[in-house]
């Protein structure tokens, strides 16, 4: 007999059971809205997205069933996806830095998806030599950069010019080519990317500095399932250890 008179094959029967209805339950729907004009990382607009996040998602599903990521058609900006993340209509973002303001509405990924490195771009004709974030105080040029980047605050806070008014990698980059602006700050893994997309190699050039490097996270809103953060760490980690999480990067990373 087991406990209570209840004998172990019924408790053993009665586990079965549970495991099974666990297995057969529907996978949690995490809505996620994919941001605008950071490709690799999103790549959007021509039917189902694709880039390093949608493959990424892709992975913590395999690994993780009991999730599912559904990814609006239309991209957004950061400052959108902020905002969705705190009210709870977007459950999930993909691949962004760490600020004050997404760790109040959001939980950061113990495991960072990938590394950042920030640096210019420049019309190919101008030569000037910028090593570091001093040297760009005492040139006090414009720099165009995407809207809510976490990074403005720190350009700023140096007394730089940033014209941050759109969200749009694509429009930053021909604003410093047609003389608004003298550098776009963008993160390399963007910046190689829509330079070659856009044809722009003989047009820009990248300044060798990295002004800054940084990691970015999968962040999951305080007002999602509460099962979800700990579902989405646990897939992350298992990416990380089995390696998939350096080849997907890598996948995306050599298309610059």
């Amino acid at each position: 007999m087991g406990i209570g008179g209840i004998s172990r094959q019924a408790i053993a029967f009665a586990c079965a059971l549970l495991l099974a209805a666990s297995a057969d339950a529907a996978p949690i729907d995490v809505h996620i809205m994919p941001q605008e004009s950071i490709p690799p990382k999103w790549i959007v607009g021509h039917g189902v997205p694709q880039g390093f996040c949608p493959d990424l998602m892709a992975a913590i599903e395999r690994i993780e069933p009991r999730l599912h990521f559904s990814a609006s058609e239309r991209p957004r900006s950061l400052p959108v996806i902020e905002d969705a993340l705190e009210r709870g209509s977007a459950w999930a973002a993909c691949g962004v830095m760490e600020s004050t303001r997404r760790r109040q509405i959001a939980i950061r990924s113990s495991v960072p998806v990938f590394e950042t490195r920030h640096r210019l771009a420049a019309v190919a004709t101008d030569l000037q030599t910028v090593e570091n974030l001093d040297d760009l105080v005492r040139l006090h040029p414009l720099i165009n950069t995407a809207r809510g980047s976490a990074y403005i605050g720190q350009l700023k806070a140096r007394g730089l010019q940033v014209d941050d008014s759109t969200g749009d990698n694509v429009v930053n980059l021909r604003k410093t080519l047609y003389g608004h602006g003298r550098y776009t700050y963008m993160s390399e893994f963007t910046l190689k990317y829509l330079i070659r997309v856009e044809h722009l190699q003989d047009k820009l050039r990248i300044l060798p500095a990295v002004f800054d490097e940084d990691y970015v996270y999968f962040w999951t809103s305080r007002k999602a399932d509460p099962a979800v953060a700990p579902m989405i760490d646990h897939a992350l980690a298992k990416l990380q250890s089995s390696g998939e999480l350096a080849r997907i990067y890598e996948r995306w990373a050599r298309l610059k």
